[in-house]
Parts: structure tokens; C-alpha cells; sequence
């Protein structure tokens, strides 16, 4: 008689993971794809024109150049896309699909690390949107106000700005999923920093705890391209704080999370 083997059932983890590639543009499309950020990029793209704009305007001729506008424009973005990474930790559990991301790649871990990798990429790409972006309004300026300014691109200052960009995302996806609610997780995001350099200023006890947790000030000498010496070291440390710990409390929060 021949015996007949029954073919182990197959569980999640015993299943191929997701693609990675294709884990991040789906995180990707997550990002993008929803009302919200949509709204957001739309707002980013108004702000900088219109700081582009204005500079065009009350600058003298000649004198701003490729490089100024391309900092100038990193306002917008600095403030608005962060919270496209609190919304990328948020919106599993806020519109309930946590239950379907999670059975189709049950690596909490993974999924997230995606997100993270779907941040970066979106970063970049705002940075190179903005690069070019200035440098159509170089050249705009140039035929309204009789020659454009000067067409050199400091690379520290690009640099600078696509890392503090990069940063800005994770620190609010950390936000995010450490606190799984999009209000709670975008002022505390806004407002624990904010709070922290405030009292800083004001304790003298703390001022040397201030200038080191602090990361405000060399994320904005990083983003000048003007960071050097201990300000890196400053910034490592202060990154610590403001984005490895809210990471690390979010990753061992959503997993031992129920799914529901």
C-alpha cells in the first residue's frame, strides 16, 4: 500500500516574505496615496513657491543665486513633511488596517523598517524637487530682474538639507508610533522639543544638558551647511534623544500590540 503524505500546512512564517522593494513602494504609495498627504505635499509645494517668490521680489538682482533659493524654499519642507512620518506610523491603527498590513507580512519590524525606508525616499526626492525648483526660479529671476544670481550650488547645503529632511521624517515616525494617535504624536512632536530648548535657556543648571539634547541648533547649522567640528557630535547626541529613543519606545510598543 502506498502511503499518502499530507502537505504541511503553510503558516505566515513559514511563507516567503514580501519583496522588499516592494514592501517600501507599497509604504510608499501609503504615504502619498491618502487625502492627508496628499494635502500636505500640495501645502509644502505653495509654501516654497511663495518663500521663492517673495525672496525674488525683495532680494536685489543678481544677488540671491541657485543656492540661497534652494534654502530659502527648505522652510516649507522642514516644517510640513515630518508629519507626513507621523501619519505613515498612525494611520494603521487610526483607519484600522494594522489587521491587513500585519497578515500579509506579519514582521512588525520589517514593515516598519519600510515605512522608515519609504520616509527616506520621499525625502530625497523633496530635495531634489526643491534643487530643481530653484533653480527654474534662478533663472526666472533672471529675465524679470535683469540677470540671474549666481548659478553655484553649495553641495554641503544640499547635503545638509536631504539629512535634516531624513532625520525630520524618522523623529516623526518615531513620534508616531510611540504614541499611535496622529494629534497626540504631532504636537508632542511639535511641542517636546520646543519645551525642551525653552527650558534650557532658562535653567542655567541645565544649559550644558540643553546644549547637548538640543536639536534644534545643529540640526539648523546642518541644514546651512555650516555644521563642523563638535556640532556633529551634538547632533548624534541629541538625534539619540529626539529620534532613536521615540523609535525604539514605538518598535517595542507595536509589538506587543493586539491587532484588531
Amino acid at each position: 500500500m502506498t502511503a499518502l503524505t499530507a502537505p504541511a500546512p503553510t503558516t505566515p512564517a513559514a511563507r516567503a516574505g514580501i519583496p522588499w522593494l516592494r514592501l517600501v513602494r507599497v509604504e510608499l504609495r501609503k504615504q502619498l496615496d491618502t487625502r492627508a498627504g496628499r494635502w500636505l505635499l500640495a501645502l509644502i509645494v505653495v509654501v516654497d513657491v511663495a518663500l521663492m517668490s517673495l525672496l525674488l521680489w525683495a532680494a536685489e538682482p543678481g544677488t540671491l543665486g541657485w543656492s540661497g533659493l534652494t534654502e530659502a524654499a527648505s522652510a516649507g519642507q522642514l516644517m510640513l513633511l515630518p508629519l507626513i512620518g507621523v501619519l505613515a506610523a498612525t494611520s494603521e491603527w487610526s483607519q484600522r488596517t494594522a489587521l491587513t498590513t500585519f497578515v500579509l507580512e506579519p514582521r512588525r519590524t520589517r514593515v516598519h523598517g519600510a515605512k522608515a525606508a519609504a520616509g527616506a525616499v520621499l525625502a530625497v526626492a523633496v530635495m531634489v524637487a526643491t534643487v530643481a525648483v530653484a533653480a527654474l526660479a534662478n533663472l526666472v529671476g533672471g529675465v524679470l530682474r535683469d540677470g540671474p544670481g549666481p548659478w553655484s550650488l553649495d553641495a554641503a547645503l544640499v547635503g545638509g538639507n536631504a539629512l535634516g529632511l531624513l532625520l525630520l521624517v524618522l523623529q516623526g515616525l518615531g513620534f508616531g508610533l510611540a504614541l499611535l494617535s496622529t494629534p497626540a504624536a504631532i504636537v508632542a512632536y511639535l511641542a517636546l522639543p520646543t519645551v525642551w530648548t525653552l527650558v534650557g535657556s532658562l535653567v542655567p543648571a541645565l544649559e550644558t544638558a540643553a546644549r547637548w539634547l538640543d536639536m534644534s541648533g545643529p540640526l539648523a547649522r546642518l541644514m546651512s551647511g555650516q555644521l563642523t567640528g563638535d556640532g556633529w557630535a551634538h547632533l548624534a547626541t541629541s538625534t539619540a534623544l529626539w529620534v532613536g529613543v521615540p523609535l525604539a519606545v514605538g518598535l517595542w510598543r507595536t509589538a506587543r500590540r493586539e491587532v484588531s
